[in-house]
């Protein structure tokens, strides 16, 4: 019964999710003959191009009746590769075929990866192995004879790009039927006014693996790189898609603007030859810039230092805590000297690297670059080290020969010195960042407020106990027009750095945030971890003067230290849910989905508790005792809460 039910529901599995090109292999593989189980694994082809899409196929036939005996599903471990890279694969067996040999009923199983061969040479898949476990006889409790049945070996063979061809691939992927447009604003562009351009690079391939093409930018704009967005899709199984390019553009003066043609090559398999693609010159008209704002543009700084007295309450916590019991133990403890730090360098400057940043091996130079950058390195220097991963990457792949060196930058050494201080000696953290902050400072200067708060927002996120940094997000959102995330980010601001005079100034010129949100800025002049630390001292004083019979000081030092405990225990109250404010047009929902019902509208600016978070969804508590969920994008947090 168990075995049928089994059985239907095998049957019943959507075997449309099988590749169109891995079904095409099934007459490869015939059912058996004498035998209740076999195991074949097949590459879709014997020999391919480097970075040309190729499936590995694993076929199982079983016999039913011998399954219908089974008491446990079959396991079957499939080949494990190395030198190619799996973009997807039916990792479960599905049932697509069964047929009728010799009066037995067979089922054919059908498991596959989608590979992209990345070096030249000979790959060799080793066997798939399935396991199951036979009962002796019929009754439940009779013992299990263990079997298992492996394919052979297959070979795939990976041909290089001829040498002919490298020079006019110049580092281009492998891929088909590839194509190169510009996508641009049609009102054009405005003098001052960030606008967003893109290179949409669309084909058949490996969409991560395409590198960005070179663009030589006219004279009087300004450039800033952002993300690059994916977008891949399968077409009769052929894996390809969209890769977007993005470049934040910012014109100097009025006139015309002139995209320049930007030349793409890459090689095709089906031709055997370099294609070269071009997206053609793009002309923009660049209207005068908008008037002037109503108010003048806040000041911002680039520092991103976290507050000395939080650094040492979250790293000399320990300490804390002996100066604190020495008074009533009355020892004098000697610190002991930490040991020096054994830091590994291996012999491969790239692993090293990868090491530091944490960045898995298929990352790309782009992703590398732009770890670097947020972590402070200058941008020249980051892009240095991206082309030098981007080089040992073409010569992995065939495109650079072997026999070719791929020089290490100069920089290199100062990036990853850098980097090892950041791991050794985390209070020279805030120092690190300053590299993107004066960017961040940049982007905001030139009127680039949009960009300049993303860029803000990112550095908030890598350190978000700066105060400076969250004074700046505050700043970047109040000249977007987004008022309630400005003061969301300036009360943070205010619980880190409470005497900024920029911070100050900053919040006495919003004149839009409500009275019952300003009174949630602080009214004593000292963040959290300064009064702990104030306390620490009038509690050293105290047991000091006790131990003196100096009763004024003693009494002192006590008030003190309860008037400094009770403010801290009263902040950490008011923290401890988690709050927020809400954005206009927010929508309170039963469900963390778009097109979940409506349970009502919140006013803006109201005061919500964070219950939990998901994926991009928060479970408030309104001010009003509703509860339901709520899109990040409609909500600006005040206190920090873990999701």
């Amino acid at each position: 019964m168990i075995a049928l039910a089994l059985l239907a529901a095998l049957m019943a599995q959507d075997t449309t999710a099988l590749s169109p090109r891995a079904r095409a292999m099934l007459p490869q593989f015939p059912p058996p003959r004498g035998v209740d189980v076999s195991v074949v694994t097949r590459f879709s082809t014997d020999t391919a191009w480097i970075g040309e899409q190729v499936e590995l196929v694993t076929a199982t036939w079983f016999r039913r009746e011998l399954r219908d005996r089974l008491r446990r599903l079959p396991s079957l471990r499939a080949p494990s590769l190395s030198g190619l890279w799996s973009v997807q694969s039916q990792s479960i067996p599905v049932v697509v075929a069964a047929r009728v040999v010799d009066g037995a009923i067979y089922d054919l199983f059908i498991s596959h990866q989608t590979l992209f061969p990345l070096g030249a040479g000979r790959i060799v898949a080793p066997p798939a192995t399935l396991s199951f476990s036979v009962p002796a006889s019929s009754s439940y409790f009779a013992p299990e004879n263990r079997r298992a049945v492996s394919s052979r070996p297959v070979t795939l063979m990976v041909r290089g790009i001829p040498a002919s061809m490298t020079g006019a691939l110049d580092g281009g992927p492998t891929a088909r039927a590839m194509q190169l447009t510009w996508s641009t604003p049609s009102e054009g562009l405005r003098v001052g006014v960030p606008t967003l351009v893109e290179l949409v690079l669309t084909g058949e391939g490996n969409v991560t693996l395409w590198p960005a093409p070179g663009v030589a930018w006219p004279p009087g704009v300004r450039v800033y790189p952002e993300r690059t967005d994916e977008r891949p899709t399968a077409t009769a199984g052929r894996l390809g898609g969209e890769k977007r390019f993005r470049y934040t553009v910012v014109a100097d003066s009025a006139g015309v603007v002139t995209l320049p043609p930007v030349r793409y090559a890459y090689f095709d398999p089906s031709a055997v030859r370099v294609q070269v693609m071009t997206a053609g010159a793009v002309g923009l008209p660049v209207l005068a810039g908008p008037a002037a704002p109503s108010r003048d543009a806040l000041a911002v700084q680039g520092g991103m230092a976290v507050p000395v007295a939080t650094r040492i309450i979250d790293q000399a916590w320990w300490l804390i805590i002996l100066l604190a019991l020495l008074p009533l133990l009355g020892l004098a403890w000697r610190p002991r000297r930490p040991q020096p730090v054994a830091v590994h360098h291996p012999a491969d400057p790239e692993v090293e690297l990868r090491r530091l940043l944490k960045t898995p091996v298929e990352a790309g130079p782009e992703r590398v670059a732009g770890a670097l950058r947020r972590r402070g390195v200058r941008r020249d220097d980051a892009e240095a080290v991206g082309g030098w991963l981007g080089g040992l990457i073409r010569r992995r792949y065939g495109i650079v020969p072997e026999a070719e060196t791929i020089p290490v930058p100069g920089v290199l050494p100062k990036v990853m010195e850098l980097l090892r201080r950041m791991f050794v000696v985390v209070l020279l953290f805030p120092l690190a960042v300053g590299a993107q902050g004066e960017s961040a400072v940049t982007r905001y200067r030139a009127g680039d407020f949009a960009g300049a708060m993303r860029e803000f927002e990112a550095l908030a996120r890598q350190v978000p106990q700066s105060g400076e940094a969250w004074r700046n997000v505050g700043a970047a959102r109040a000249m977007s027009g987004d008022d309630v995330g400005a003061a969301a980010a300036w009360l943070r601001a205010f619980a880190l750095v409470p005497r900024d005079p920029i911070l100050r100034e900053a919040w006495r010129q919003e004149t839009l945030v409500p009275a019952d949100v300003r009174a949630l800025a602080p009214t004593v002049p000292a963040s959290r971890d300064e009064l702990l630390l104030l306390a620490l001292v009038a509690w050293i004083v105290a047991m000091w003067a006790v131990r003196g019979r100096h009763r004024n000081a003693a009494v002192a030092a006590g008030a003190l230290l309860l008037g400094c405990l009770a403010v801290v225990l009263l902040r950490f109250g008011q923290g401890m849910p988690g709050r927020a404010l809400i954005r206009p047009g927010a929508q309170l929902r039963v469900s963390p989905h778009p097109s979940a019902p409506v349970l009502g509208d919140i006013a803006a600016w109201s005061l919500a508790t964070l219950q939990r978070g998901g994926t991009g969804w928060w479970l408030i508590e309104a001010p009003d005792g509703r509860r339901g969920w709520i899109g990040d994008a409609s909500l600006a947090a005040i206190d920090p809460v873990a999701r």
